[in-house]
Formats: structure tokens, C-alpha cells, sequence
């Protein structure tokens, strides 16, 4: 009766690990507790009853970014439109965005405004709409000033801390930690029952069901082999740089056959085709961009490309198939959630290498062994989602497949025209397109219709004629043209290097590539550090 009821107890046990480890989903709330807990939009009925209290904050992205340590969230409720400052301790800055993004609240003290404090945010404020009244043609006024100034709260909120957020690593930890436990303990309930039934010893049970446990330890590393080769694949160049050998096939019939319209429709099939329905961690955001191509002295074709963005690790990719063409291209890692920041996974844990299998899929930039470039460039005109009939192709994992099926430019154009395209976040996005004959294009989807425009220089502006037309305009792109035009749509690798310097954005260009689309190599400089290149390719090294 005792081995019963032991039986019993190990089962259920086992059971409720086992679903725990299945459906556990992490937990982003400390419990901290605080004097006043109100969310972002709420921030208007601060008062001086509240100056010294500890404060929760639930914030949202609505806010204007300063610098590392100063943010101004915007707030509009109860008819009244407040900016209220938020400085960020040195523990909280690096990580505030991502903190931000998650949901995650922040734990602050609600301050008294000094004069000097409330000049500061209304320049600041200014600042910031005078900057974008170059992207959204609205002009600052003098009446505009005057509401600003009006709209600035008298209070501000010092961040001191966070509820802890876990990270999708610990969160795969503790699931495979318990379905491990919820396993073990099942098969020891099977092992007291069987032993009952059959009245033979434990031990002797227990033996025969360790062979069968080998068995099939045996069959999971032969299942997971491919994985694990593509893993041990994964060299760190540099701290936030990696490079990664592919040499698996990349399921993009499936994926097409998924008729993907969205990052969230992309990441689940990513789960359940590449990562046994493991969750996956994305954030597919906002980004700038600029890209040109140019022809080298000894007739080689260059493209360059800088990747602007908020902080990210980067990391390389060199995918081989056995059928289609080998490409190299860039992935942003921060888009599977892996880097250094906090609620991202580790890049040098398990998890995070196991994750970085999907970077192919999500690729930015990159060319192919058949001397074709891409990249992709967000536009500010909205989201896309065509509706013809045609297959879905989501346009961020475009990028992909076009490397491994397309030889030029026009392989490239007939392959998009044969898709239903798909953007995300409230945008949309255009590719940049340039062969070894020297061709580019840029290729644009307003009202619907697909545009092809033969340039050699493309930045976040609209260059379709008509409507739309430089829509998200800035500095960039006519310095691009400036030095592509002064000489003669020629340059080294060196002035392609220094003019991705000068269209580089501070602080916000997480990569710069030269790449040689008839060399089938690339040059990538990280950070803006343009003094350091890594190189990868070259058909004669």
C-alpha cells in the first residue's frame, strides 16, 4: 500500500511539474509596493500632497528621449496635455527602453520642479519638435511654444528602480528544468507501479526503464544534431559581434505556405518549425537606414549600407545551402532577444546561441554569391498588407529569400511582384536592390502598387514620385548623393567606408558594411568605430 501511495504522489507530482514547465510564462512583478501606483496618462493629477512619495509607474514608449539618463513622458488626459521629466538612475539607463518595451513598472520618487529644472524640459521639448518638423512638415509656432510651455509638469519622477522582469533565458531554464523534474518523477511513479504489478524488485524495473532512457537520450542528440552543429558554428569576433556558419536548410516553402502577414505570425511558425514550439522573444522596431552603391577604380560594384538603430549585439551570417546561392548578411540580435540588456537572453548562454538559429530568417542586409545586394529601410507612411490573392511574404524575412533564389535585379523585382507584401509597427518598409552589373533600384509599395525606381542611393524618404514623395527626408541621403555625384558614382572601399561615416547617425549606427558584390566579401564596422573592420568572404582569401 506504501509503494501505492508513493507511486501516487511521485505521478501527480510529475504531472503538475510537468505542466508547469509546459505553460509557465514568467512573471515581470516584484511586488514592490509604493506610495501612489498609477499608469503613464495619469501623471496630470500629480500635486504637491505627492512630492517625496514613492511612485509606480507603469510607462508606455509615448515619451521624447533626451539622453541616457532624461526622458519626457507625454501624457494627455482629463482634457489637460502634460510632458513630465523622468531622470533614469545610471542602473536603470541602459536598460530603460527595454524595461519600457516589456510593460515593465518602474519604482521612482514624484519631485518638485525647480525653474531651472522646468526651462531645461521646455527646451528640450522644442528641441524635439523642431527636429521632427523636419520628418512631419508640421512648423513650431509661436502659439505651439506658448501651449508647451503651458503643458509642462511642475513636478518630475526620479527612477530609483524596477519589478523584476525575467528574461526569456530564465524563462526556457525553469521550463526545461521542470518538465525535466516532471519527467524524472513520472517515470520513477511507472518504475513503483510497474515493480508492485509485476511484484520484481525496483531496481530491476528501474534498469530496464535507464536502458530505455538512453535509448531515447540517444535519439534526442541525433533529433537535435543539426541544431547543435549550427550552435558549435557560433564564433564571438568581438563583445556584440558574432558570426555564425549556416549550413541548414532554410524552410522558406514552408514559411511561404504559412502565408505569414505579421512579426507575430512569423515568430509562432518560427517556434513551431525551428524551435519545438519554444517561445521566442521579438521585437521587430522601429530603425533607420541608409544604403548606396558605387563602382570601385578596378570596376568592382560596392554596396554600403549603415543599419541605425538603438543599442543591439550584431551578428554575422554565412549561410550555405545545398540548393540555392550562399549569401552573408547581417541580423539584428535584439530582434530575438538576445544581447546584453536586461530581459534579453545572454548571447553566450545556451539559450542564446540556440536562439541566434533564427537569425538567418531575419537577416537586414546582405549579398549573395551571385553578386546581389540587398537591404532593407523603413518609410513613416504606414503599414502595408496587400490583398490580391497572391502568396504572403512577410517583407522582413524578404531579405532571406531573395539571397538564396535571385541573381539581379530584375529576378528580384519579379520575384516581390509575385507575393502579397506584408510590413509591421505601424509602418512600412522599401528595399534597396543593386546587381554586379551595377544596376540598383529601390523598390517601394505606396497605395498598395508596388513602385520600381532606378537609383543608386536610398535613405527613409519616399522616392516614388507623386504623393508621398520624400516623406521622412533628412541630411542623409543628400550627402550620399553629394559624394556619389563629386565622384562620378566611383569610389574606393575607403571612401565608401568614410562616406557611411559621414550619413552615419551618433549613437545610433549599429552597423556600417562595404560589401564587394563581385569579391563576394564584406567589410563591417560596429558602432561607428570605422577605424576597425571585420571582414568576411572574398573569393581570394
Amino acid at each position: 500500500m506504501k509503494k501505492i501511495i508513493t507511486a501516487i504522489v511521485l505521478l501527480v507530482s510529475g504531472i503538475g511539474a510537468l505542466l508547469f514547465g509546459i505553460f509557465y510564462s514568467g512573471a515581470s512583478s516584484s511586488g514592490k509596493k509604493a506610495d501612489i501606483e498609477m499608469d503613464i496618462t495619469n501623471v496630470v493629477y500629480l500635486t504637491d500632497e505627492n512630492i517625496g512619495k514613492s511612485i509606480k509607474i507603469k510607462l508606455t514608449d509615448d515619451q521624447l528621449y533626451i539622453d541616457d539618463n532624461n526622458y519626457i513622458a507625454f501624457s494627455d488626459a482629463a482634457g489637460r496635455t502634460t510632458h513630465l521629466l523622468i531622470t533614469v538612475s545610471d542602473e536603470l539607463a541602459g536598460n530603460y527602453k527595454r524595461l519600457v518595451e516589456n510593460g515593465v513598472s518602474i519604482i521612482g520618487t514624484v519631485r518638485k520642479s525647480t525653474e531651472e529644472i522646468t526651462q531645461k524640459t521646455y527646451n528640450d521639448v522644442i528641441a524635439y519638435y523642431e527636429e521632427m518638423s523636419e520628418y512631419t512638415g508640421v512648423k513650431v509656432t509661436v502659439r505651439m511654444k506658448d501651449i508647451i510651455r503651458h503643458s509642462i509638469s511642475p513636478y518630475y519622477i526620479e527612477l530609483t528602480d524596477a519589478d523584476a522582469v525575467l528574461d526569456l533565458g530564465f524563462i526556457i531554464t525553469i521550463k526545461m528544468i521542470s518538465c525535466a523534474v516532471g519527467g524524472v518523477l513520472i517515470i520513477a511513479a511507472a518504475v513503483v507501479l510497474i515493480s508492485v504489478l509485476t511484484k520484481k524488485a525496483i531496481w530491476k524495473i528501474a534498469l530496464i526503464f535507464a536502458g530505455v532512457i538512453i535509448v531515447l537520450v540517444i535519439a534526442a542528440v541525433i533529433i537535435l544534431f543539426p541544431k547543435l552543429k549550427q550552435m558549435s558554428s557560433i564564433r564571438k569576433d568581438a563583445d556584440g559581434v558574432y558570426y555564425m556558419d549556416y549550413t541548414d536548410k532554410l524552410k522558406f516553402d514552408d514559411m511561404l505556405a504559412a502565408n505569414i502577414t505579421s512579426d507575430d505570425e512569423l515568430f509562432s511558425w518560427m517556434s513551431r518549425a525551428e524551435f519545438f514550439n519554444l517561445p521566442v522573444n521579438v521585437d521587430i522596431n522601429r530603425y533607420g537606414c541608409a544604403s548606396f552603391s558605387a563602382q570601385s577604380p578596378d570596376g568592382n560594384v560596392l554596396f554600403g549600407r549603415n543599419f541605425d538603430y538603438g543599442e543591439t549585439d550584431t551578428l554575422i551570417v554565412h549561410s550555405n545551402p545545398a540548393e540555392g546561392y550562399a549569401f552573408y548578411g547581417v541580423a539584428d540580435l535584439y530582434v530575438l532577444g538576445v544581447g546584453k540588456e536586461l530581459g534579453c537572453i545572454d548571447p553566450d548562454s545556451l539559450p542564446g546561441r540556440f536562439l541566434m538559429l533564427a537569425a538567418p530568417y531575419v537577416i537586414c542586409d546582405g549579398i549573395n554569391q551571385a553578386g546581389l545586394g540587398v537591404s532593407t529601410h523603413e518609410l513613416n507612411v504606414g503599414e502595408l498588407h496587400q490583398d490580391t490573392g497572391k502568396t504572403d511574404l512577410f517583407v522582413y524575412t524578404a531579405i532571406p529569400l531573395i539571397l538564396e533564389r535571385c541573381t539581379t535585379v530584375d529576378e528580384v523585382v519579379s520575384l516581390l511582384d509575385s507575393y502579397d507584401i506584408h510590413s509591421h509597427n505601424g509602418n512600412r518598409q522599401h528595399l534597396f536592390i543593386v546587381d554586379k552589373t551595377g544596376r540598383s533600384v529601390v523598390v517601394e509599395w505606396l497605395d498598395d502598387k508596388m513602385y520600381v525606381n532606378e537609383l543608386n542611393a536610398v535613405t527613409n524618404s519616399v522616392v516614388t514620385p507623386g504623393e508621398y514623395y520624400d516623406i521622412g527626408a533628412d541630411r542623409r541621403l543628400p550627402v550620399i548623393n553629394a559624394e556619389l555625384s563629386e565622384h562620378n558614382g566611383i569610389l574606393t572601399k575607403e571612401q565608401a567606408k568614410e562616406l557611411l561615416a559621414a550619413a552615419s547617425q551618433t549613437d545610433y549606427t549599429e552597423w556600417s558594411c562595404v560589401y564587394d558584390l563581385n569579391d563576394f566579401g564584406v567589410d563591417v564596422y560596429v558602432d561607428e568605430d570605422f577605424e576597425h573592420a571585420y571582414h568576411y568572404g572574398g573569393k581570394n582569401e
